[in-house]
């Protein structure tokens, strides 16, 4: 489980900087990265992620003890 996760900025009232916060779930690493190279091509996008899921309440994570990080 992958997540591809992106800050977006806008003008917001008064030409002040709105940021924007998002996220996307993948099941591959390969996945993440096809959307990811075209995200960041976007004029908006602040800032952007792949992440891996160490722990989580709502996917599979990865823990550092199974050796798969």
């Amino acid at each position: 489980m992958f997540l591809m996760v992106w800050t977006e900025c806008h003008e917001g009232e008064g030409g002040k900087a709105e940021y924007e916060d998002h996220w996307l779930p993948y099941d591959t690493y390969q996945e993440a990265v096809n959307n990811y190279d075209k995200l960041v091509d976007m004029e908006e996008v602040y800032s952007a992620s792949i992440c891996q899921v160490i722990e989580s309440t709502d996917y599979e994570g990865v823990r550092p003890e199974d050796g798969e990080v």
